[in-house]
């Protein structure tokens, strides 16, 4: 997706910077001031308007890696275009990504660059979008660490995330207030809500999956002595939750299960119902979530291809295809806040929407601009549904609009 003008901005330090690039034939145009002082400007010319434009694109890279970003008016914006886009100095990507519930400010987890040995660690960072201001709340100096499942309290008062050491695959949760900056580490690792946040859904140190209620007792403890691969959902009204086995310790020819919170049974327990061509893949899922009817759970991994399950019976509903090789490869999935659409973000891209109820993919899709390799790492919505937040490597963050676009069956 090519882009002929563009507004850069940095906030600065008492003033903030600006900066537009536009091409013009094979003319770029630069503009830059400080605050409101005059512009001032510098023009080139290249050989074709293919090259002009290719040299705005790596520009914009190289600003945008120093603190600018492109920041614009939502009521501005038409549905479906780009609302903000920035990067951080990443060794490993936009690892995880999370939109606050006002919009307007977005948390970053990613690998920080070392000058010699390559990752020195891990942070998280806040990126206001309507002034492009960045605010470290969290770093880790362990070299192997990663940051993992950033989400906001609904109040926006608070941020969890998961760090995880990849030698020892120790994990530790932390919540950060945003106001003070004060961090506290958690008893349990992975935390998940419901619809309501009555209830979350945790993994314990001992890989124990729990939900606690409201008061922070338990409602449900499932069984001990089973080793559960740590990928579990809890369902929007809190009343399911499911979970997948660890393909190298399962004790029972069981993938995958779904019990019951309120009942304390288990209501589902089956074989992953892979269809036909599909049983040479992993069956190692990196992520499920329930759809709003909490009739279809979707489950989803690097190397596994992404699946709608029913929950009564645990057949397959749909499977997310990729026309090159039978069964699409995501980096992430994200169901919107009312269950009824799923984007999905192959590591090559770009961004597709589809019908949870029937897996069909729809129109328009999303690709992020600019000029680094598609490589997709995260997709999340707004609380809202208004937004769309893609992450790629190495550290880019693109926010799309999605109110008011209109989805359809391709070709539609």
């Amino acid at each position: 997706m090519d882009r002929d003008q563009i507004l850069l901005t940095h906030p600065g330090t008492s003033k903030p910077k600006f900066l537009e690039l536009r091409v013009d034939g094979v003319e770029l145009h630069r503009s830059w001031w400080t605050g409101t002082g005059k512009p001032q400007g510098r023009t080139k010319s290249f050989d074709d308007g293919d090259a002009a434009l290719e040299a705005l694109e790596k520009i914009v890279t190289q600003k945008m890696r120093d603190g600018y970003a492109l920041l614009r008016d939502v009521a501005a914006t038409e549905p479906g275009d780009v609302v903000a886009q920035c990067a951080t100095r990443a060794e490993n990507g936009a690892a995880a990504s999370a939109l606050h519930p006002d919009g307007h400010t977005i948390a970053v987890a990613r690998g920080i660059p070392g000058s010699r040995i390559g990752i020195a660690g891990s942070d998280v960072q806040t990126v206001d979008l309507r002034t492009g201001v960045r605010q470290v709340v969290y770093t880790n100096a362990l070299q192997y660490s990663l940051i993992h499942t950033v989400a906001f309290e609904p109040d926006g008062s608070h941020l969890t995330f998961t760090v995880r050491d990849t030698i020892t695959m120790v994990e530790v949760s932390y919540t950060v207030a945003l106001a003070t900056g004060q961090v506290q580490s958690l008893p349990h690792t992975r935390p998940g809500w419901d619809t309501d946040r009555r209830r979350m859904l945790v993994v314990d140190t001992d890989q124990a999956v729990r939900v606690l209620g409201p008061d922070g007792g338990s409602c449900l403890d499932l069984p001990a002595g089973k080793r559960f691969q740590t990928t579990a959902a809890l369902s929007p009204s809190g009343r399911l939750v499911g979970l997948t086995h660890d393909p190298d310790n399962r004790d029972t020819e069981y993938d995958l299960e779904i019990w019951d919170v309120d009942t304390g049974q288990r209501v589902l327990a089956a074989p992953f119902p892979f269809p036909a061509g599909y049983q040479g893949i992993s069956r190692r899922f990196d992520k499920l979530a329930f759809d709003g009817t909490e009739q279809i759970l979707v489950a989803s991994g690097a190397t596994s291809g992404c699946f709608g399950l029913s929950v009564e019976s645990g057949a397959l509903c749909w499977a997310i295809e990729d026309e090159r090789d039978g069964y699409e490869r995501l980096a992430d999935f994200a169901l919107s806040p009312d269950g009824t659409l799923l984007a999905a973000a192959p590591s090559d891209g770009p961004v597709t929407v589809h019908d949870v109820a029937t897996g069909q993919p729809l129109e328009p899709k999303f690709a992020v601009p600019g000029e680094w390799p598609n490589w997709y790492q995260a997709v999340g919505f707004s609380a809202d549904g208004r937004f769309l937040a893609v992450g790629d490597y190495p550290g880019r963050v693109t926010v799309f609009r999605v109110d008011g676009v209109e989805f359809t069956k391709p070709g539609g």
